[in-house]
């Protein structure tokens, strides 16, 4: 009997905590339709970082005085950033990286259907095999470094990192060459957010990223954050 009501209890804490999660994602997806004051549509995918996740990053810009922004894995979050750098008239350069040439053409359309097309710097960087400093383990392909380092501006320091590609199943350990290679273009103070971070391999990520930097990281729902101790809290609204 104690047995069947231990078994009992736990379910019941497992949906509460599902149904929590959900009600926090659908209240974070409100917040983000009301960027917009006209119909839009965005274009969202199995890869697109949840709600929540993009409300905190929103968060970052905002609070944080972010100058120079970039973000590996275009999508939905890059049209939600764009428009709140429009809508706050922040100054802020912003880069997003993508390997699929197919998909980014189709954001670009999506951002100038939406006068967002001046706010981020859309860059195609494809896949290739990499040098050994700069992947893990077993990981052979990032982008191209070589392009990437061509299009990007020589003496910049990215304030916030923002790391959602390539997708996972391109190689294993795929996002983690964005800490070795952007080393030099980064300080102490940069914010990364890595995302899927409930996953195995993004986990193995984020440890070896920690061990490297000496920052802190505070892991969520699905995504993590390393920084330095956090002056004063940015993470969203979460129901209780």
């Amino acid at each position: 009997m104690i047995k069947k009501v231990k078994r009992i209890l736990e379910e019941f804490r497992g949906y509460h905590k599902k149904t929590r999660y959900h009600q926090t994602q659908l209240w974070a997806a409100e917040q983000l339709r009301g960027l917009f004051s006209s119909e839009h549509y965005i274009p969202y995918t199995n890869w697109t970082m949840n709600p929540r996740a993009i409300l905190h990053a929103i968060n970052i810009i905002t609070l944080t005085k972010v100058n120079n922004l970039i973000e590996f894995g275009s999508g939905a979050t890059t049209i939600y950033l764009a428009k709140a750098i429009k809508m706050q008239n922040l100054k802020v350069s912003f880069y997003s990286i993508e390997s699929d040439k197919e998909w980014i053409e189709i954001l670009r359309l999506q951002l100038k259907k939406l006068d967002l097309d001046q706010y981020v710097k859309l860059i195609y960087v494809p896949l290739k095999p990499m040098s050994k400093d700069l992947t893990f383990k077993n990981q052979e392909i990032w982008f191209d470094a070589e392009i990437l380092s061509e299009e990007l501006p020589k003496s910049i320091a990215f304030d916030f990192v923002i790391v959602d590609g390539p997708f996972g199943a391109s190689t294993p350990y795929a996002r983690f060459s964005a800490y070795p290679f952007l080393n030099a273009k980064t300080t102490k103070k940069t914010i990364w957010l890595l995302d899927d971070t409930n996953r195995p391999k993004e986990k193995e990520i984020l440890k070896e990223w920690m061990r490297l930097s000496n920052l802190n990281a505070v892991t969520y729902e699905r995504y993590s954050i390393m920084q330095e101790k956090e002056q004063f809290y940015l993470e969203p609204y979460k129901l209780q």
